[in-house]
This record gives structure tokens, C-alpha cells and sequence, in this order.
């Protein structure tokens, strides 16, 4: 008797063995992307000029972005039909071998522009198959009534390695150069993948294998639909991508133009901003379950809204670096809230397709976004695209309010 009620009560607990291997296994690998994201800009500034090294880095992003937009939702209606715990361990493991090709191309000095593109391509795909799969596993591993605190300590957890990830990157790039940190980013990976072949990913498993992929992308982007809750939320956190997507490429124009400082400054705004991520996860997962979400979602995102334009009227860096915490502390509440009533909201058969639709509208626009800002940061003030974004924000999140539903959440 004692041992089944021990059973029930492992169940029930949020620090099961599932999460922790799943957490654990993920702060791991990211760490090893916060360190291998400095090394790939030290690396491609010493191998490019100055006037080439910003277009390689550019296109190196926008290649890891366009397949989660493109392949997102083959990727997700494969997450319902077949064992995720696969696709996450086989994503994980292929994506250490990508990083460990990179290594060895940047020991032998082979590595070519192209051959990043590529990588990165390769990359995104893999995330576009990971992804889904985790943001869909999480309610089966944990209790429901710990669900919002499991979602707070998971972008804890990636919030804390995006801190100490850079920190640790350069003096690790600057002790033992690129190639190392190259390596251990690839073996992190690895071991990632190692600890989720322990996690029982709980997974029902969508019956309509005869249906063709088209089909089964069809029906999820109908349940969608049919959810105006989460439809008309899917548009307007589309509209919000759009103004967050070029948010770094103005933090460093006003960094470097507006208050004449250096990179370190420019490191030290990029971790207030996790900063304060990781400090409204950890008060999310420490306080009472909030029941009215609605709330919270939409004046935490009207706060953004203001503070994005408080930012281009800031006198100083020490102003600018309390916007950006601020920020982050209010995006904090969005994502993980708004994640949790996805969660709840979405059959399990059904969520790799439904985030894979989403994950897709949000990040199709993202390339746009940073064209077009970047075209009109040549031309106009950061006063002045601050402005126009940040009121952009603050309208289109006030919406949330005449989104059908909204309140029952």
C-alpha cells in the first residue's frame, strides 16, 4: 500500500524524474548555444571583413529561421503521429553532429560562409521538429496544477544559461578559440539527448495515420480556427513578433551611436533583459497559480509596449539597462501564462500540429521585420522607430481585450 501511494505521489509531484531529466538536459544544450553564439560572431569577424562580417551574420540568421517557418508544420503534424520522444532525442543528437562537423571545418579552416548557412539551415530544421515536441510534452510529464510553476522553471532554466552562457563563451573563446567551444557545444547537445532516452513522454498518439499530411496540418490549423481564443491571439502575438523581431539590432544602434559605448555595454543590456526574464519566471513559479490570466497577459504586454518606447527617449545606459529589465520581466509574464493556457487549451493528439501553426505565423514575419527595419533605421532616429514600434505594440496588445473568450481565462 505504501509503495503505490508512493507511485501516485511521484505522479503528482512537479520535480518528477521526467521534468528534471527534460529540464536538466536543456539548460545543458543551451548553455552550449549562448557559448557557440559567441563563438560563431568571433569566429566570422576574424575570417570576414568588416563590411562582409555583418551581411554573413545576417544571412546565418535568417537561414536558421526560414525552415521553422517553412517546414513547422510537417514538422508538427509528424509531432502527433509518431513517438516524440524520437524526434527530441534524434533532433538533439543530429544537431551535436552538425556542431561537431562545424568544429572540425573551423579546425581545418574549411568552414565557408556557405557552409554556415547551410549548418544553420540544417539547425533550424532540427528545432523545427524539437521545439513543438517540448512545448507539447510538458503538460503530460508534470500535474496540471503545477503546470504554470513547470513552465516558469523551464524558461528560468534558459533564461539563467542565456546570463552566464555569453560570460562563459568569452573567456572560453578568448582562453582556447572557437574550435573548442565549438566542440563542447556539440558534445552538449549530445549529452542532452542522452539524458531524454530516460523521460517517458506520456504521449497520445493521433489515430489518423491514413490521413495524408496535408490533411492532419488542415485539421489542426481548423481546430485553431474554431478556438477564436486562440486564433485571434495567434494574430496579434504575429503583429508583436513583428515589432520584437529588430529589438537587437536598435539596442546596438543606440548603444553604439546614441551613448558612444562598446560591446561590453552592449552585454550588459542583452543580460538585463535575461535578467529580468529569469526574474518574473522564478516569481511565477514561487507565487499561488493565478487563476484570471487575462489579465496579467495583456497589462504585462501594454507594459512592453510603453517601455519599447521609453527606450528611445532614455538619457543614459543606466536608464536603458532599467527598461530593458523591466522588459524582460514583463515578457516573462506573457510567455509563460500564455503558453500555459495553449497547453491547457490543446489536446494532446493535437498540440504539435497547433504549435507548429503558430510557431510558424510567429517566425514568418521575423525576416520581414528585420528588412524592413533595418532599411529604415538608415534613414530615421531610434526615437522615432522606438515610437512607432512600441505604440504598435501597445495598441495591438490592448486587443487581447476584444479577443472572443479572453476573459474565461
Amino acid at each position: 500500500m505504501d509503495q503505490k501511494e508512493t507511485v501516485i505521489d511521484q505522479k503528482m509531484r512537479l520535480f518528477n524524474k521526467n521534468f528534471v531529466l527534460l529540464w536538466a538536459g536543456q539548460v545543458v544544450s543551451s548553455i552550449g548555444n549562448s557559448i557557440q553564439y559567441i563563438a560563431v560572431m568571433w569566429w566570422i569577424m576574424n575570417h570576414f571583413s568588416s563590411s562582409q562580417s555583418g551581411i554573413v551574420m545576417g544571412l546565418m540568421f535568417t537561414f536558421s529561421v526560414i525552415p521553422m517557418a517553412v517546414i513547422g508544420p510537417f514538422a508538427g503534424v509528424l509531432n502527433d503521429r509518431i513517438s516524440r520522444k524520437s524526434i527530441v532525442v534524434l533532433s538533439d543528437f543530429l544537431r551535436g553532429l552538425l556542431i561537431l562537423w562545424m568544429a572540425y571545418l573551423a579546425y581545418t579552416n574549411t568552414l565557408t560562409a556557405i557552409l554556415i548557412y547551410l549548418i544553420s539551415a540544417l539547425m533550424g530544421i532540427g528545432g523545427a521538429f524539437f521545439n513543438p515536441a517540448i512545448q507539447s510534452t510538458i503538460p503530460n510529464i508534470v500535474p496540471d496544477k503545477n503546470l504554470t510553476r513547470a513552465n516558469s522553471l523551464y524558461q528560468t532554466g534558459m533564461q539563467f544559461t542565456q546570463i552566464i552562457g555569453p560570460a562563459i563563451g568569452g573567456v572560453l573563446v578568448g582562453f582556447f578559440g572557437p574550435f573548442f567551444v565549438f566542440m563542447l557545444n556539440g558534445f552538449s547537445f549530445i549529452i542532452s539527448a542522452g539524458t531524454e532516452i530516460f523521460i517517458n513522454f506520456k504521449q497520445s498518439i493521433s489515430k489518423n495515420k491514413d490521413s495524408s499530411f496535408f490533411a492532419d496540418f488542415k485539421e489542426g490549423f481548423k481546430f485553431l480556427y474554431n478556438q477564436k481564443l486562440l486564433f485571434w491571439s495567434m494574430i496579434i502575438v504575429s503583429v508583436l513578433n513583428f515589432a520584437f523581431s529588430p529589438l537587437d539590432i536598435l539596442i546596438a544602434k543606440q548603444i553604439k551611436e546614441i551613448y558612444h559605448l562598446g560591446a561590453l555595454e552592449l552585454g550588459y543590456t542583452v543580460s538585463a533583459f535575461a535578467i529580468g526574464m529569469m526574474i518574473g519566471s522564478i516569481l511565477l513559479s514561487i507565487i499561488p497559480e493565478i487563476k484570471v490570466k487575462h489579465n496579467f497577459i495583456i497589462i504585462s504586454a501594454i507594459t512592453m509596449g510603453i517601455l519599447y518606447v521609453f527606450f528611445g527617449f532614455a538619457p543614459n545606459l543606466l536608464t536603458f539597462l532599467v527598461i530593458a529589465f523591466l522588459m524582460g520581466l514583463a515578457l516573462a509574464f506573457v510567455n509563460v501564462l500564455f503558453q500555459v493556457i495553449i497547453q491547457r487549451l490543446v489536446p494532446d493528439e493535437k498540440r504539435g500540429r497547433v504549435f507548429s501553426v503558430m510557431l510558424t505565423f510567429e517566425t514568418m514575419f521575423q525576416p520581414i521585420s528585420l528588412s524592413v527595419i533595418g532599411f529604415l533605421s538608415s534613414t530615421l532616429s531610434n526615437v522615432i522607430i522606438f515610437t512607432i514600434l512600441g505604440t504598435l505594440v501597445t495598441v495591438f496588445s490592448s486587443l487581447f481585450y476584444l479577443v472572443p473568450g479572453v476573459k474565461e481565462v
